[in-house]
């Protein structure tokens, strides 16, 4: 793997961003260049191994560094199509960019670094497993983020720019600050009670608002299509993502299907010797 000079990482970088569509965050960020058929060299680590582990170990399959490559969520099993070994074959695999990029990296941002880590990782799949894959459009789950049937209990706030926000994840979890919808929205993608589906917009909100969501991820979320709590309390602890969202904040959560993005893994090999 070639070790490119400093101009020629940032020169490449500005090439790979042109291709990639910055979306909706939590490894769900990154058009896929890959995907894309560049035709400038993508980042690739220097020095990388590939190691076994004992099949019980807590290590997740490759199925799941193949989604982390391609800005897929982790939290997903329906948006990789390719062999069974995928889902249970574990690997140990650790790559060192070359200096040079390392230098460059520490002056990005942190979706920046995403981006070139996930391009860095294609890179290794294509060299050591013979990776070749596509896209395809599926009908796929999704949810759709609705006003709840007593309506929003969203405050806006007076400065629109003002959007700062955190989450504290723990047996008692919390979304606070102020937010646009679409800022939820890349929060809830994320999130284990979601399954690393898609959510779409239905809200017609477009302001900033005032956002505290608290509620408990230990909780099993509610069955597609069951029907919601109608009642509209204060925040009672222990209410899980769906519940809370609907009594805290007067969204909802509708599952549904809809077009979405699917890699089909054409070719895949076990990776070649360190």
């Amino acid at each position: 793997m070639r070790t490119l000079p400093t101009h020629g990482i940032v020169a490449l970088l500005i090439a790979a961003f042109a291709h990639l569509a910055l979306g909706q965050g939590c490894m769900m960020s990154s058009k896929p260049l890959a995907a894309a058929k560049p035709t400038q060299p993508m980042p690739a680590y220097e020095v990388a191994t590939i190691k076994p582990v004992a099949p019980d170990s807590f290590v997740p399959p490759l199925r799941v560094y193949i989604q982390q490559a391609f800005g897929i969520s982790p939290n997903t099993t329906g948006s990789v199509i390719g062999p069974d070994w995928i889902n249970s074959t574990k690997l140990v695999i650790n790559g060192r960019p070359p200096d040079a990029l390392r230098l460059a990296m520490e002056s990005m941002t942190n979706a920046e670094k995403q981006q070139v880590t996930e391009l860095m990782q294609q890179s290794l799949l294509a060299d050591r497993f013979q990776f070749k894959a596509h896209f395809e459009m599926h009908e796929v789950p999704l949810y759709q983020l609705t006003i709840a049937k007593g309506g929003s209990k969203l405050k806006e706030v007076d400065d629109p720019k003002q959007i700062k926000f955190g989450v504290n994840l723990g047996s008692s979890s919390i979304f606070q600050g102020t937010a646009p919808i679409n800022s939820l929205i890349d929060f809830l993608q994320c999130s284990q009670e979601i399954g690393g589906r898609r959510v779409l917009d239905k809200t017609a909100l477009t302001a900033t608002y005032h956002i505290v969501l608290r509620w408990s991820p230990t909780q099993a979320a509610p069955a597609a299509g069951s029907a919601s709590v109608s009642a509209a309390p204060a925040y009672v602890e222990g209410s899980d993502l769906f519940t809370a969202l609907e009594e805290q904040l007067g969204l909802k959560l509708v599952p549904t299907k809809g077009p979405g993005e699917v890699l089909v893994i054409d070719h895949i090999e076990q990776p070649s010797p360190n």
